[in-house]
Formats: C-alpha cells, sequence, structure tokens
C-alpha cells in the first residue's frame, strides 16, 4: 500500500475514534447538572446508611475531584428515606453534596435522589405527555369537578414505584394534596391527621376496597424518599396508603385541573389552597370538600359509594 495513503487511512481513523470518544464522553455529562450523578447500586449497608455506587455519569463539577467522568465506584452517605428507595431502585439519579460520616471521614451524601430507570422514565414520561395535551384541551377557566373523570397521570411512590390511573381501579381512593414542609398546623398536617384517621376507621369499621394517595405540591424538594420519610413521621400505615410526586411539569397540570392554587411567598416554602376528594373505581370524582377542614365522619360515610359491586 502506497506510504501516504497509510498515513492517511491512520490519521483518518484516529480522528474519528477521538470524535467517538469525544461524543461519547458528552453523551455521559450533558444532561447532568454541576453536582449531580447517575448511578447504579451495587451494594447497600444498611446500618451505616451507606451505599456503593458504580458512577454511571457525573457533572462537570465533579470532574476536578474525581478525575473522570464515569466507570468508577464511589462510597455515599444517604438519608433515611433514601436508603429505603436505594434498596429497591438500583440505578438512580441524585445530587451530591459534601459531609462527614464517623464511618468514612469526609465524603459525599446523596439528596436530591429520584429513580432513573431509562424505560420507567419513558413510560412516565409518555403519560405525563398526555396530561399535559389535556391539560391544554381543558382551558385555562375549566376545573375537574364531582362527575369528571380522571386526566392520566404518573407520579413516583414513596418507594419509587410508579403510580398511574391505574390505581383507582377496583377501589374507591381519598385524594389530596399536601407538602412536606407545610408548617401551618391547620393546613397540612392537619389534612394528613385526618387521612390517617380516617385510613384507621376505614379499616376498624371494615370498609372494603378503600385507599389512600397524597400528591405533593412541592415536587422539587419531595422527592420519593422525603415522602417516605413523610410517611414514616405520621406513622401511616402504607399498605393502601401511597404518596405521589413526579417533575414540577407534571404537578402543575393536575394542580391545574382540580383548582389547587399555590404559590411562593416569603418565610414560607409554599402558600397554597387544599381540596380533597373521593374517587370511585371508574376513576370519577365523587365528592370533593375544599379546605384543610373536612370532617373524618362525614368522609367515612361516603366511602362505599365509590365501590363497585
Amino acid at each position: 500500500m502506497n506510504f501516504f495513503l497509510k498515513v492517511f487511512l491512520v490519521s483518518s481513523f484516529a480522528f474519528l475514534f477521538s470524535c467517538e470518544k469525544k461524543l461519547n464522553s458528552s453523551a455521559v455529562r450533558s444532561p447532568l447538572e454541576k453536582n449531580e450523578i447517575r448511578g447504579e447500586v451495587t451494594h447497600v449497608d444498611q446500618n451505616l446508611s451507606m451505599v456503593r455506587v458504580e458512577i454511571l455519569g457525573c457533572g462537570e463539577g465533579l470532574l476536578g475531584e474525581w478525575g473522570e467522568f464515569a466507570g468508577f465506584v464511589k462510597s455515599f452517605a444517604v438519608q433515611p428515606g433514601d436508603l429505603n428507595l436505594l434498596s429497591k431502585k438500583k440505578v438512580f439519579r441524585a445530587t451530591t453534596q459534601q459531609t462527614f460520616t464517623p464511618s468514612e471521614g469526609a465524603g459525599y451524601l446523596l439528596t436530591n435522589v429520584w429513580p432513573d430507570d431509562r424505560s420507567e422514565r419513558i413510560r412516565v414520561n409518555n403519560v405525563n405527555r398526555l396530561l399535559r395535551r389535556d391539560t391544554l384541551s381543558m382551558g385555562d377557566s375549566m376545573i375537574r369537578s364531582v362527575g369528571d373523570t380522571l386526566p392520566p397521570f404518573a407520579l413516583y411512590d414513596q418507594d419509587g414505584d410508579i403510580l398511574t390511573t391505574d390505581y383507582f381501579d377496583g377501589s374507591v381512593t381519598v385524594l389530596n394534596f399536601i407538602f412536606t414542609r407545610c408548617s401551618i398546623a391547620e393546613m397540612c398536617p392537619a389534612s394528613t391527621m385526618r387521612m390517617k384517621k380516617l385510613q384507621l376507621l376505614a379499616k376498624s369499621t371494615k370498609v372494603p376496597h378503600v385507599r389512600f394517595l397524597s400528591i405533593t405540591l412541592d415536587p422539587e424538594f419531595d422527592t420519593p424518599g422525603v415522602l417516605k420519610s413523610y410517611a414514616r413521621a405520621y406513622d401511616l400505615d402504607e399498605d393502601n396508603f401511597r404518596l405521589g410526586t413526579a417533575t414540577k411539569a407534571a404537578i402543575d397540570d393536575l394542580t391545574r385541573q382540580f383548582g389547587i392554587f399555590r404559590k411562593n411567598v416569603d418565610d414560607l416554602p409554599l402558600d397554597h389552597t387544599m381540596r380533597t376528594m373521593i374517587i370511585n373505581s371508574k376513576r370519577q370524582i365523587i365528592y370533593q370538600f375544599p379546605g384543610s377542614q373536612w370532617a373524618v365522619e362525614d368522609f367515612l360515610a361516603r366511602l362505599p359509594e365509590g365501590v363497585e359491586g
């Protein structure tokens, strides 16, 4: 082969290989924020609240400290709710912050942890695209009320599992909107305590096929792990009580459709209205009460109406 042709072919191959490496590197890091990682859990230490993670990708801000974007293993401290999540959902996305633990010394804590299995993410996004279209088709003045059917939507619950409107099939469901940082005693805390009391009464009076769902108004803070800690703090019976979260866009669509108004205000994470609803097994709203001061006994008396057969 001609010498110059050999040089040309070798140089071309090196150039293409270099470009491929750059493309692959960009594909790994471009979707991630500065101190964010995408990883896969390889080991969970329940006693030390630590996880060992294979790094699948990391943000630009971590490159200087770690020296590479992917393909290595690191250990992280995690909070209790997130430890529950990462024991079940191996592939995740999270923000890192520096911390100190007695067992590891200086290290990193995972916060803002979300499940990130690709197939599950695609499923959630596809369902919530339908929610977006449905919201736009309703117009600004339309709000779902008694007799209306729920729109399609997909959430992550406190265990990181996907929850869609299939959850309402075959049961009567009490639905409300809360957020975990709410500090006004007569708002979210009062509503959650009413939901808990209703759940206990429904169980003690043997009301069949009843479920409970609280959807967060603060999805940027209320990740699945935060919702898990909230459920444990209130000692909720999680067998039939789910707490749901999603992207801000999906929660915006849901609050708009159900007439829940929220805004940021000084000295509070969020100011908002409230609405508690009963949904029947056909995904229809059969009763609703505005505000947080609804009567548990009133809702208890209406629960059997939502059950088919």
